[in-house]
């Protein structure tokens, strides 16, 4: 699979309130609702106030698209990270997904991706 490592930090929050969607250029920004609270993803330097947050992640982009019928593309990624010990948070989208990890572990986490043959750009 091939993999880019986007250039930003990010942070992944929870908020009772509806945050605010503001474009950053090419950074990934998600924010999903669950019927109960929003979980925001976005550039840690927009993290909306008051939000609980995970701070300090890094995201890899499965290079897309990818289509409805393909399988175990987060399996074969995911078993790796897990395997290494890292912990992981996904989001797929209507073309891609993305694997955030924490900025202290993504350097480990591209190293075991790229061992086990995955192709990661920079």
């Amino acid at each position: 699979m091939k993999l880019r490592l986007l250039p930003q930090t990010y942070a992944i929050a929870k908020t009772s309130q509806r945050p605010e969607l503001e474009e950053h250029g090419s950074a990934l920004l998600a924010v999903i609702f669950d019927g109960k609270t929003y979980t925001w993803v976005g550039p840690q330097e927009s993290l909306p106030a008051g939000a609980t947050a995970e701070r300090d992640y890094r995201a890899l982009e499965v290079e897309g698209p990818l289509s409805f019928d393909m399988t175990g593309v987060i399996a074969a990624i995911s078993a790796v990270l897990a395997n290494a010990g890292i912990p992981i948070f996904v989001i797929s989208t209507y073309d891609t997904d993305y694997i955030l990890a924490s900025a202290t572990m993504m350097a480990k986490a591209v190293e075991s991706l790229e061992k086990a043959g995955h192709k990661i750009t920079r």
